[in-house]
């Protein structure tokens, strides 16, 4: 009887190798049928959105994008398998997410906390947006003014410009911001953490403003409405220390560069109708895009590279870190097949792209903490092998209007080259620690350690990029 056991033992544990080996086997082939299904969805699928992300709620009849997925089970969790669409997704997402319908005001207007740049709350009656005179300058010291011809009473208007951050980002900044640096060199904002700016402009500025988001809003210490015109939309993700940089913008705001017709020599840019930014009896040129550090009256400014995607004459792509038309047309796939399911406000927006590093080889958080800082002030360099992904070029036309050439731009706009390509990374790099990366960071520590005002800190910021335009080679 024991030997029948012993024999019926044996049997049983032989099948339950073979189905082992079976089962290995089968799950070999799915896991290699995913490779082949990842590799075509790279090459020839079109980048489109979730269906989730336009989910009604029965009860509001509101619109209710989930947020994204962003720790170490999303698509970000594997450095060697995250495709160019998959940061375009994220960013559309997230920018759906934050314009969630929350009791009436977008998701973060009633969820975030508006900051100075310095990280300190901005004191507001019934969540309203308050806006000041500090809030008009842009990094280069300009300020955009609109359109007279595009108002209600033949007027310029300032932009302003909001920061608005999460709980996450806020609690970090104030965690480390009176350390010493050698506390926190290795150290990077954590998963989740999302910083905002976002452009206004007071609603007298534009005709008719049934396109735009509006809201109540405290400007300069009175009740007035203004509009949004363009979003930052900054977070972090697992194994993207340094952020992911995406921008929204309103779909009419100026027109583009004709890279197409530019053969041997700069285009004259034109416009059939008035726009926010662009007068339809102007004709714009390179100096329209001019840094003077002061205020631009009736601008007429226009966008060079559409997506953030450097072009030269004959409407080539210049050769950059990032191959091309790829991410150009996943960028433009995605927003063709969002605006044409979204039916709220936010369908008159659009996608500019967004900016990002290649981390793979690089274990998170601490190396790829420590190859940003390595990287320093070249972290924008996007020549051909460098890390910078994404949209080389990325700008947002209300708040780089004048960096769209870089901080050093060429003598023409075809001369535009590799060299001198702007984006969010010239001003944002890290110095002796990733957190460095966050202007606001660096204003928390401003106040922290050295008593200085928002003024201040705001005059540190622009003395500093002054210092690094004049030793730009």
């Amino acid at each position: 009887m024991k030997k029948v056991k012993s024999l019926m033992g044996m049997i049983i544990l032989a099948l339950l190798i073979i189905t082992s080996c079976k089962k290995s086997k089968k799950q070999e082939v799915i896991q290699e049928q995913k490779v082949e299904t990842y590799a075509e969805k790279q090459t020839n699928d079109p980048c489109l959105a979730g269906s989730v992300w336009f989910t009604i709620d029965s009860t509001t009849g509101k619109r209710k994008t989930p947020a994204p997925k962003e720790d170490s089970t999303s698509v970000f969790g594997n450095n060697s398998t995250v495709s160019n669409c998959d940061f375009h997704q994220w960013s559309w997402q997230k920018f759906l997410w934050l314009t969630n319908d929350v009791d009436g005001r977008p998701l973060f207007m009633e969820n975030l906390i508006q900051v100075d740049n310095q990280t300190v709350p901005v004191s507001s009656k019934d969540k309203k947006i308050v806006l000041s005179s500090s809030d008009i300058r842009q990094a280069t010291n300009d300020i955009l003014r609109t359109n007279k011809a595009f108002s209600t009473n033949d007027t310029s208007y300032d932009v302003y410009y909001s920061i608005h951050v999460d709980s996450t980002l806020y609690k970090s900044i104030h965690k480390y911001a009176p350390m010493d640096e050698s506390e926190y060199a290795d150290v990077t904002f954590p998963i989740g953490a999302l910083e905002l700016k976002v452009a206004w402009v007071d609603v007298s500025a534009i005709a008719d403003t049934s396109s735009y988001f509006v809201t109540d809003a405290i400007v300069e210490e009175k009740d007035t409405q203004i509009a949004l015109l363009g979003m930052h939309v900054v977070g972090i993700v697992y194994n993207h220390p340094e952020f992911i940089w995406a921008t929204f913008e309103h779909d009419d705001l100026a027109p583009y560069y004709d890279w197409k017709a530019t053969t041997t020599s700069d285009i004259p840019v034109t416009s059939k109708t008035n726009k926010l930014l662009f007068d339809k009896d102007a004709t714009g040129t390179i100096l329209n895009l001019a840094s003077t550090g002061d205020v631009h009256e009736d601008p007429n400014a226009f966008a060079v590279n559409r997506y953030g995607v450097p072009r030269q004459a004959g409407d080539v792509f210049i050769e950059t870190s990032q191959e091309e038309p790829e991410n150009y047309e996943n960028i433009d796939s995605i927003n063709i097949d969002v605006q044409s399911k979204l039916t709220d406000i936010w369908k008159n927006y659009f996608y500019n792209g967004s900016i990002w590093v290649d981390t793979e080889g690089y274990s998170y958080p601490v190396e790829q903490a420590q190859l940003l800082v390595k990287l320093g002030s070249t972290l924008h360099d996007v020549s051909p092998g460098k890390l910078v992904k994404g949209s080389t070029g990325a700008y947002n036309i209300t708040m780089e209007t004048y960096e769209q050439l870089g901080f050093k731009p060429p003598e023409a706009i075809l001369d535009q080259n590799v060299a001198n390509i702007g984006n969010c990374f010239l001003c944002h790099s890290a110095g002796k620690s990733t957190l460095s990366i966050s202007h606001i960071f660096n204003g928390a520590v401003t106040k922290a350690k050295q008593g200085f005002t928002p003024k201040q800190t705001k005059q540190k910021h622009l003395d500093e990029i002054q210092v690094f335009i004049k030793n730009m080679k």
